[in-house]
């Protein structure tokens, strides 16, 4: 897309800098959103380009003084912990305009998304905020200390697990983690001071006395341990190791069922398969302390982000970072180690993330790591006996920007239910988002328009897929990149209370085409769900050999839809989470190019 013509201003300007975004903007330059944009005749889906100069508003109408306001009213502040970890910045915009007349009562503390929220004193957290659509706060906190004066922190993107209204904490405490939830265009803590619990005062001279925007370390936390660990009882699953030129053997075009699994096998009785989201809560983090290969981590997700302490399953993402080298991640039963199957492959400088459905056995699983990584583990829904079920779909293509232009730096898209096949009322879609190229490394934010986003960091030039099970509303699903990118979204299935159910099944391997090198043309594989399911979800991995690969998987009897679940760069691996139609029990799979594929079924119903 070429830049828009630069707007012919009759007073100030200001020039855009890549990573800009409208919200951020007009934080920078204290004019409210709205202004901003009438301003230079632009929307909020109007793109941003580097270099490109925007009309500020005329002086003496909604453009404050250039003199940043420092004055601390009610006596000074002083806190023992800056509230953000590193690396960060932030500039004095107190009192500058906003929208409908309100004016800023605190300090944007620029971060990344996923960087850690403290506890700037001690105190008590004495209300919690949760993101809805229109909120101005999203995810926030108000911490109060002993003498009235509270604290408030807006925008986070997910709770540090354990707390709640009521809870203690200690400054320099995770309280939660940076992100764009609410009225923000970036991701930031908005922070604001209230001594005595009066009105506000301005807190930039009180972050800047204790300034850490340079301070990448994580404080002490109160009960610090060395992580759980239980050794792992079988050896590793190879699951799609780095291969050289493939072998010639072709294996045959039909791979023989494998055992049936049984479904709702965790303890805590059986459930109808169905499932309740939550806000997005942090219930693992290694904080540094990476996994040692081949050794089982327990991670515990009952009574974690509201979820029930006996619930059978969980949806969870998993975020791992800094990994040693190309890997896998195995998840399974703590009792009974690794069974085989894995639910994310990794390789160093990629986007490496993915979802997936968890059995619970008293209330935790186990992660094994055939690499040392980083990883944090975030909840983001439970089984239950009621809730949203889901309904399978021919693979949808609900957006292509090649078919008409480049997403750019800051620019936002909506997908409406229209687009993404899903009637109204649904409650979230399983897809796969695939970032073709991307012009420099950045963040990447899909969820439901006015609500809480998920933030994954991809990096430049290559390209990277994830898979996600996405919340949507009745506006639909909105993303956002920071850098130029093209994006394609594929969807397999969406999640309603009117749908099925689908439980958790011990996971079952049902295709692996490593034996003979790569997948032959036009498999056909049994779907290894139980007598009677209509659905699967199945972790999908490929790995292109010499030539970029896309991999289509469907139910045989439906036809060879036109979008795919998966893509991998050439001597790429790629993982997906794909939710498939399996009535008949026969799925069908086929590559455009030579590729390696293993398919594991996790849930059935």
């Amino acid at each position: 897309m070429a830049p828009r013509p630069q707007a012919a201003c009759t007073g100030a300007t200001y020039t855009v800098v890549p990573g800009d975004g409208w919200y951020l903007i007009a934080s920078k330059t204290g004019v409210p959103v709205k202004d901003l944009l009438a301003a230079n005749g632009a929307t909020l889906t109007t793109p941003l380009f580097p270099n490109q100069k925007l009309c500020l508003p005329p002086a003496g109408s909604t453009v404050p003084s250039t003199a940043p306001v420092t004055t601390v009213a009610s006596g000074t502040v002083q806190i023992a912990q800056f509230p953000v970890q590193g690396k960060c910045y932030f500039t004095d915009t107190f009192g500058a305009p906003r929208s409908g007349g309100r004016s800023h009562e605190g300090v944007d503390i620029i971060a990344k998304s996923g960087q850690y929220v403290y506890a700037a004193v001690d105190g008590t957290l004495t209300k919690q905020y949760i993101d809805a659509p229109g909120t101005l706060a999203g995810n926030g906190w108000r911490l109060t200390r002993s003498d009235g004066t509270y604290f408030f922190y807006a925008h986070l993107s997910a709770f540090a697990p354990g707390l709640k209204v009521g809870s203690a904490v200690k400054a320099g405490q995770i309280i939660g983690q940076v992100g764009m939830t609410g009225n923000a265009g970036t991701p930031h803590l908005h922070f604001e001071a209230h001594p005595g619990g009066g009105p506000a005062v301005n807190p930039t001279p009180i972050v800047k006395a204790v300034d850490g925007c340079n301070v990448t370390s994580v404080p002490p936390q109160p009960g610090d341990t060395p992580a759980t660990t239980t050794p792992a009882t079988t050896a590793p699953a190879t699951t799609v190791p780095a291969t050289t030129t493939p072998a010639t053997t072709t294996p045959a075009t039909t791979v023989p069922a494998t055992t049936v699994p049984s479904v709702g096998s965790a303890p805590g009785g059986a459930s109808a398969g169905l499932w309740e989201f939550v806000a997005p809560t942090l219930a693992f983090d290694t904080r540094g302390a990476q996994f040692v290969p081949g050794r089982a981590v327990r991670v515990t997700i009952g009574g974690v982000g509201g979820v029930p302490a006996a619930a059978p399953g969980a949806m969870v993402r998993l975020m791992p970072r800094n990994a040693a080298g190309v890997g896998y991640l195995m998840l399974h039963d703590c009792a009974t180690g690794p069974d085989g199957t894995s639910v994310l492959n990794v390789q160093p400088g990629r986007l490496n993330v993915t979802m997936s459905l968890a059995a619970l056995h008293d209330g935790s699983f186990c992660l094994t790591s055939s690499v040392a990584m980083d990883l944090r583990v975030y909840v983001v829904g439970y089984e239950t006996d009621t809730g949203a079920g889901v309904q399978p779909m021919v693979t949808r293509r609900a957006l292509d920007t090649r078919l008409s232009s480049k997403m750019s730096a800051g620019e936002s898209r909506s997908m409406s239910p229209s687009r993404l096949g899903t009637p109204l009322g649904s409650k979230a879609v399983t897809a796969t988002i695939t970032l073709l190229a991307p012009e420099a490394d950045g963040a990447f934010a899909i969820g439901p328009c006015g609500g809480t986003p998920w933030i994954v960091n991809y990096t430049k030039g290559i390209s990277q897929v994830f898979s996600a099970i996405v919340r949507t509303n009745d506006a639909g699903v909105c993303i956002t990149t920071t850098q130029a990118v093209h994006v394609v979204v594929d969807v397999t299935a969406s999640w309603r209370t009117s749908a099925g159910g689908l439980g958790v099944v011990g996971a079952t391997r049902v295709l692996d085409s490593r034996p003979g090198g790569v997948m032959p043309s036009g498999t056909t594989v049994s779907a290894g769900t139980p007598v009677g399911a209509t659905s699967g979800q199945y972790t999908v991995t490929m790995l292109a050999m010499g030539t970029p690969s896309s991999l289509f998987f469907w139910n045989c009897a439906d036809g060879k839809p036109a979008a795919a679940v998966a893509h991998a760069p050439a001597w790429s691996r790629t993982t997906a989470t794909v939710t498939v139609d399996v009535r008949g029990g026969q799925l069908c799979l086929a590559t455009t190019a030579p590729a390696q594929v293993v398919v594991d079924l996790v849930a059935a119903g």
